[in-house]
């Protein structure tokens, strides 16, 4: 399955993120940007399941996520569908082209910060159609707020 985990707001996002996965004895991949990756915590985010994707190249990342689903068995890939830690940023489309791709269902997530808890939503099966899709996915994070990085 894919799993989107939104809003992302800070860099705590990761660390709790892993404690839940921890917690809920998964094993995830995902997909984080390429200077996560880079010494001296380069292996350490491998290890963790993560495979870098350089930002605003056009690589074939929807293609080589949705082959490593493919070919590994009962594989959960986390994704970020904003992309980035700015506000604002409208979703990428790649969580979904690689969940529809595999046939795949998509798993809602948020950190819910000032509830100190991390929601899990209905299990979502893509349509094809990917402007009502995504309505709806984002319809579950309504009330969910972006974590305040002011403090």
């Amino acid at each position: 399955m894919v799993i989107i985990v939104a809003p992302h707001t800070t860099n705590w996002d990761f660390v709790v993120g892993i404690l839940a996965v921890f917690a809920l004895g998964l094993r995830v991949r995902y997909l984080g940007k390429d200077t996560l990756f880079r010494p001296p915590l380069g292996w350490l985010m491998r290890w963790l399941g993560g495979t870098p994707v350089v930002r605003g190249e056009p690589q074939g990342a929807v293609g080589e996520a949705a082959g490593m689903i493919a070919r590994e068995d009962k594989v959960v890939l986390a994704i970020a569908p904003e992309g980035t830690r700015s506000p604002g940023k409208p979703w990428r489309s790649g969580f979904y082209n690689i969940a529809l791709a595999v046939k795949v269902a998509i798993l809602p997530a948020a950190f819910d910060y000032p509830r100190k808890a991390v929601r899990l939503f209905p299990l979502f099966e893509p349509t094809g159609n990917y402007e009502a899709d995504l309505a709806r996915l984002q319809s579950f994070y309504a009330e969910i707020r972006r974590r305040d990085t002011r403090a």
